[in-house]
């Protein structure tokens, strides 16, 4: 049990008017040495039971504790004291720095007699993707003049894990250059297992009842049956550049955050397309996942994303032996960076002349900073977009596909308008 400074003072008060009151015989200081002892009598009366018996469960309404960011998450506190009377009791759900309390309160004052049952409801929001911790539940009984407290902590933490908010992009197809003998949705220009129509066979043992060609066989008078245009897959590999010296913004507002939702966009895109996609992070730790397809991949992915919170000491140039040793030429390889550190776009035009099929999506660090209220002065930021601009022209002369992103607007749009002129291009 502690004692608070207020409880220190007082006691301070009454020897130092006992001891006045003796050294100068007046009873003022004696009457006034009663009347502040007077004022532990009724605390005393309200001292923190010895074991404070409250059982305490946290729940929410979702069954899997995932949420994405800027949705809402609902958590409820059950209370229900199994001791004593409890006057006072504070009960604090420790909550972390990046966390919005939208609605309701996650700490307030109780008194809950023997056996009462009491809820504590409260509705938060994460604007930013990781892994956060929810508690613990932080328990202070104070008596009616604050004199003694009491202090514990109970229940677990509750790990959340806020995943990248996702666009929809139905428009844009992210498909390789290159592709491999896996099934997919990539057109491949000759016959295999498909959906589209390619040409009229003769049949062949083991066809498919349902792909003869009836027409064609009535008027040849033998089998005819249909043969579909082969669809294949290819490898995409995602490189989020996550260097720390290069993250533009705040904690909650910066390249990095944009980078790792429009990853998630396109790893959710391209696998749909049943093509493989890998994914390389280079934060604190080198996070890598393999190329896969399929929903289990996506969740691996997602689950990289969220895993670091910050920028590290990888960059882009150390990440270059993994993408050399791993994957052949003509693997296709989507780097998300801001560029704005010089050196990674020469590792960018080195990996182009290795046959590499680049594409880089890069969120404009101006528009975040103009977004978080840092404004510049007009010619310096018409010299950083003279700049920006010719290290664009760069990466589009060596062969890379890039997409200057304004992060605050869909991606779908520019997106498709680099890969209608990659189609041009041929």
């Amino acid at each position: 049990m502690k004692k608070s400074k207020l409880f220190a003072y007082l006691t301070i008060l009454v020897l130092s008017s006992i001891i006045l009151g003796n050294l100068f015989t007046s009873w003022v200081f004696l009457i006034g040495a009663i009347s502040s002892f007077a004022l532990f009598i009724i605390p005393a009366r309200l001292l923190p039971p010895k074991d404070i018996e409250l059982k305490m469960e946290r729940e929410t309404r979702e069954r899997v504790r995932e949420i994405y960011v800027g949705d809402e998450l609902e958590v409820t506190v059950h209370l229900e004291n199994r001791g004593d009377t409890l006057n006072f009791v504070e009960i604090h759900d420790i909550l972390p720095p990046l966390v919005d309390l939208i609605e309701g309160s996650n700490h307030q004052i109780l008194s809950l007699g023997p056996g009462e049952k009491k809820e504590l409801s409260y509705k938060v929001s994460c604007p930013v993707t990781g892994k956060i911790d929810i508690g613990p539940i932080r328990i202070r009984y104070k008596d009616a003049f604050g004199f003694f407290t009491k202090e514990l902590k109970k229940g677990e933490e509750m790990r959340v894990q806020v995943l990248p908010k996702t666009e929809d992009m139905k428009k844009v197809d992210i498909n390789p250059s290159y592709t491999k003998h896996w099934l997919g949705d990539i057109k491949s220009k000759s016959m295999g297992l498909g959906s589209e129509f390619f040409s009229l066979r003769e049949y062949h043992p083991g066809d498919e009842f349902r792909d003869i060609n009836w027409k064609a066989t009535a008027k040849q008078l033998k089998p005819i049956t249909n043969a579909y245009e082969g669809e294949k897959s290819g490898d995409v590999i995602l490189v989020v550049d996550g260097y720390e010296e290069g993250i533009v913004g705040t904690m909650r507002n910066n390249s990095l955050r944009v980078s790792v939702d429009a990853t998630a966009t396109l790893a959710s895109t391209i696998l749909s397309a049943r093509n493989r996609v890998g994914l390389i992070v280079a934060s604190e730790f080198l996070n890598w996942v393999y190329p896969a397809t399929g929903k289990n991949q996506y969740h691996r992915i997602l689950s990289n994303l969220t895993k670091f919170e910050r920028g590290g000491t990888w960059d882009l140039e150390e990440i270059k032996w993994l993408l050399e040793d791993f994957f052949p030429p003509r693997s296709m390889i989507i780097f998300i960076s801001p560029l704005t550190v010089p050196k990674f776009s020469e590792t960018i035009i080195d990996l182009c002349r290795g046959e590499y099929d680049v594409m880089v999506i890069s969120p404009d660090p101006i528009k975040i900073e103009n977004k978080i209220g840092d404004d510049h002065e007009e010619m310096i930021e018409t010299l950083y977009h003279t700049e920006r601009k010719h290290l664009l022209k760069r990466l589009w002369d060596n062969g890379a596909l890039v997409v200057d992103w304004n992060p605050y607007e869909p991606l779908e749009p520019e997106l498709e308008e680099v890969l209608r002129y990659r189609q041009i291009r041929g």
